[in-house]
């Protein structure tokens, strides 16, 4: 606090080209001991109504003088008190509000205003005390500030010099100049930090926005992803099951071969019954029919198991390219965020922020390169399985055209299989006919036996024909297991990127999470210096009113010449009267003009002046002291003011 003061009081002397003045731990021991003997004392300078004080406490000071060899001066102000008046004009004391730092030196700012400019009353000696003028002028001046208990705050200024310690170990007082240039700096980093932090909100109310955008597509593609995970396993699954059925009916084609065989046996027999030999050929055809019918059965299901092949990797494909477009997203959601994280940091430290926003800027560059490769690779990767892709499309085709080839196969051996069928009835009935005639039968006979040379061209025929089916089911087989291998690393590279996209999904929630922490912050910081600026406002404007009051209640007198007289009958310079409202020399409010004089001492100065007498100051002097003790009203929050000097020891 006394260095505050101590800088204003040097801003003063500056300006008037007196002495400095300077503190020490001697001049801040010197004003605790005064202060300490007013409190124990219980002495109040200014009283319960302002008029009843005791004004300085001389003896108590020249005590403290005598016993630290030095002599000095004191100015008292109400400071922390305030009066104000009750229904019968009187006043009394308002209770003390809880104080902060900051409302004390607004208070001691206050003060010393009202000393140098509001300071006729005491004939100006408090500014001239601060200014360290004619009488007041000590040469080298330390100086100490305190409270006493009853909130009226104590200047006191000490002679200083090597025999005293008063000059020894001098703190060092802040610089006015770095100080306002610190504040304008301060302020234009406020007005920035403002700005960017609507920028902040503006960028983060977005890049939330695309953050769920992106949350929620990244959800759906792995909800797409698992149910062609789950799609394919069940196609697999399926694709296995037809893989037995086609191995079921290959095993039931040989059983119905060897049926087949057997019938040929029997059909060579001649000497077997003729009811018989018909009745092993009809079983023979039936057993060639249910051949056929399996054959049929297994071919459709490894087609339906082909076409399910080709749905799941068609699932997988709209995965993996819904997998990219996310990746794409949070991509952009990552450049977004990097650069978001240079506003918060602007509101913790002004000139930090260049720093770290290139820090941050390179990483996020870095950050996107490295995406940008991924993407790269990602990409090729996609092409080459785009490419294979095409390759097993091809493959297939090629599978398709050979299994359309040995259908075709089949369907000439079942023609040829229909022509001997149609030999065989051709043989059968004349084998009927043999009953009319053994020649005939006989030669039919012949004809009956090559029929089984016919049905074996045509079983050759057959079975060359499954052989080739079998051959191509088992290349389809295998071509759909590899392209299910692939489709299966492409899921688990897949399923790698989407982790490590959630990953950094993590931390740039992190990044969001201490932005919004500085955001909060930089709005708390705000929020408390708005009302730091309304409780001066509001303080302003109390102080206005009651200024305004107290004028109401201060009567001046105004002489046949134009001089305005106070109540004590001392002609005020500089005051001007306008209507019945009376002004000082700036301009302030400061009382009203009475009709007539409400004291003896105004109308005594006033019948002085108009009578062109010399005027009368009413001032008093102490013939112990070079200037008496003078009690002065300062109004408005500041209370009084009062000044005292002690002579030299």
């Amino acid at each position: 606090m006394s260095l505050f003061v101590a800088d204003l009081i040097n801003q003063i002397r500056q300006q008037f080209g007196t002495q400095k003045t300077i503190i020490t731990p001697k001049s801040l021991e010197y004003a605790n001991k005064i202060v300490a003997g007013y409190n124990e004392e219980n002495w109040d300078a200014f009283g319960e109504h302002m008029t009843d004080g005791k004004s300085h406490d001389d003896n108590l000071i020249d005590k403290v003088d005598n016993n630290m060899h030095t002599s000095g001066l004191e100015n008292l102000g109400g400071s922390l008190q305030a009066w104000t008046w009750d229904d019968d004009g009187n006043l009394y004391k308002l209770p003390i509000e809880k104080q902060t730092m900051d409302s004390m030196k607004n208070s001691i700012y206050e003060t010393i205003l009202a000393m140098m400019f509001d300071d006729a009353y005491s004939g100006w000696g408090h500014a001239q005390t601060f200014i360290g003028y004619g009488v007041y002028n000590f040469g080298k001046t330390s100086v100490g500030v305190d409270f006493d208990k009853f909130g009226y705050s104590h200047f006191e200024l000490a002679s200083a010099y090597n025999q005293n310690g008063f000059d020894s170990n001098p703190y060092t007082l802040p610089s006015t100049s770095e100080l306002t240039s610190q504040l304008n700096q301060a302020k234009s980093d406020l007005e920035k930090s403002k700005a960017n932090l609507a920028q902040t909100n503006n960028d983060l109310s977005e890049t939330q926005n695309v953050l769920v955008n992106a949350t929620s597509t990244q959800t759906n593609a792995k909800q797409a992803l698992n149910t062609a995970q789950t799609d394919l396993a069940n196609k697999r699954t399926v694709l296995n099951n037809a893989k037995k059925s086609v191995a079921d009916a290959q095993n039931k084609l040989a059983s119905d071969k060897q049926v087949q065989q057997q019938a040929q046996i029997n059909l060579q027999a001649v000497t077997a019954d003729l009811a018989t030999k018909q009745e092993n050929v009809e079983k023979a055809q039936q057993a060639v029919q249910v051949a056929e019918n399996n054959q049929r059965v297994a071919q459709d299901e490894v087609t339906v198991a082909t076409n399910n092949v080709n749905q799941a990797q068609q699932a997988v494909q709209t995965a993996q390219d819904n997998l990219n477009q996310t990746q794409n997203d949070l991509n952009k959601l990552n450049q977004q965020l990097a650069e978001l994280q240079q506003a918060p940091e602007l509101l913790v430290q002004a000139k930090q922020q260049l720093a770290d926003a290139q820090s941050n800027l390179q990483t996020a560059n870095d950050n996107l390169v490295a995406k940008k490769n991924e993407l790269n690779k990602a990409t090729a990767d996609l092409a080459d399985l785009k490419t294979q892709l095409a390759t097993n499309q091809e493959n297939l085709t090629k599978a398709l055209a050979n299994l359309a080839q040995a259908k075709s196969g089949l369907d000439q051996a079942n023609k040829d299989l229909a022509s001997s069928k149609e030999k065989l009835v051709s043989k059968q009935t004349s084998l009927a006919s043999a009953k009319s005639a053994l020649a005939e039968a006989q030669a039919k006979l012949t004809e009956l036996q090559q029929a089984p040379q016919t049905l074996a061209k045509a079983k050759e025929t057959l079975d060359q024909a499954n052989k080739n089916l079998e051959e191509i089911a088992k290349e389809n087989v295998e071509k759909a297991q590899q392209a299910y291998d692939e489709a299966k690393s492409n899921n688990d590279v897949a399923q790698k990127d989407l982790e490590d996209a959630k990953n950094s999904l993590a931390q740039v929630q992190e990044k969001q999470s201490q932005a919004q922490s500085a955001y909060d912050k930089a709005m708390k910081a705000y929020n408390d210096y708005l009302k730091a600026q309304q409780a001066v406002k509001d303080a302003e404007e109390k102080a206005k009113a009651q200024a305004q009051a107290k004028a109401e209640h201060t009567y001046f007198a105004q002489t046949a010449n134009g001089k305005v007289v106070d109540e004590k009958g001392h002609i005020m310079v500089g005051y001007s009267v306008k209507g019945n409202q009376v002004f000082d020399a700036q301009s302030k409010l400061v009382g009203t003009l009475a009709q007539t004089s409400t004291t003896r001492r105004m109308v005594n100065t006033v019948k002085q002046e108009n009578a062109k007498t010399l005027p009368q100051t009413g001032d008093k002097q102490n013939n112990n002291t070079t200037v008496g003790a003078i009690l002065v009203g300062l109004g408005s929050l500041l209370g009084l003011g009062a000044l005292g000097k002690r002579k030299e020891d």
